[in-house]
């Protein structure tokens, strides 16, 4: 299983986005996302449900 801290930085990066690009886009700091990314903070459930968000990171999938 894929840590979502890889998951979060793989897509930042397959979009093009700054970690300062991606937390404006979530409403965060960049200083507080780096500490997401590095492990340092855990951000809250809002919070990550943005960032799947703006990184299209589907949540729950669709059941089949």
């Amino acid at each position: 299983m894929i840590d979502y801290r890889e998951l979060i930085i793989r897509r930042r990066k397959e979009k093009g986005l700054s970690q300062k690009q991606l937390a404006f886009q979530a409403g965060i700091t960049q200083p507080f996302m780096n500490e997401i990314e590095s492990g340092k903070k855990k951000p809250s459930i809002d919070v990550l449900f943005k960032l799947c968000e703006v990184l299209d990171i589907t949540v729950f999938p669709d059941e089949q």
